[in-house]
C-alpha cells in the first residue's frame, strides 16, 4: 500500500473495518446489500490505486466519487433497516466525507 497517499490508506482502513461488519449481516441482506457495499468499497480502493499511475487521473477520481456515493446510499439503507447502529453509521459517513474531501482535493490538484 502506498503510504504517500493518505486517501488510499483511509479507504483501505474503512474497507477493512466495513468488511468485518458486513460478515455479520443476516444472510438475506449479506448477499444483496452487503455484496454491493463490498464491491463498491473494493472498487474505491482499486480505482484510487490505479489513479496514482494513470495518465487519466481525473476520470478515475470521478469514478471514485461515484463509488463513494454508492457506499453512502447503501450505508443509509442499512441504517434505515436497523442493520447498522447510529454510531457505526456516523463512523462510516464521517470516513466517507473525509475520503470524499481528499478525492476532491486530488481532482483540483490534477486540473
Amino acid at each position: 500500500m502506498n503510504d504517500n497517499y493518505p486517501v488510499i490508506v483511509k479507504s483501505y482502513e474503512l474497507t477493512l473495518w466495513y468488511l468485518k461488519k458486513l460478515e455479520k449481516l443476516p444472510k438475506n441482506h449479506r448477499f444483496t446489500i452487503g455484496e454491493r457495499i463490498q464491491e463498491s468499497l473494493l472498487d474505491l480502493v482499486l480505482i484510487l490505486s490505479d489513479a496514482i499511475y494513470s495518465s487519466r487521473k481525473k476520470d478515475l477520481l470521478l469514478q471514485a466519487n461515484k463509488s463513494i456515493e454508492k457506499i453512502r446510499l447503501l450505508t443509509r439503507l442499512l441504517k434505515d433497516l436497523t442493520l447498522l447502529s447510529n454510531e457505526n453509521f456516523r463512523f462510516v459517513t464521517n470516513s466517507l466525507n473525509e475520503i470524499g474531501a481528499m478525492v476532491g482535493g486530488w481532482i483540483k490538484h490534477v486540473k
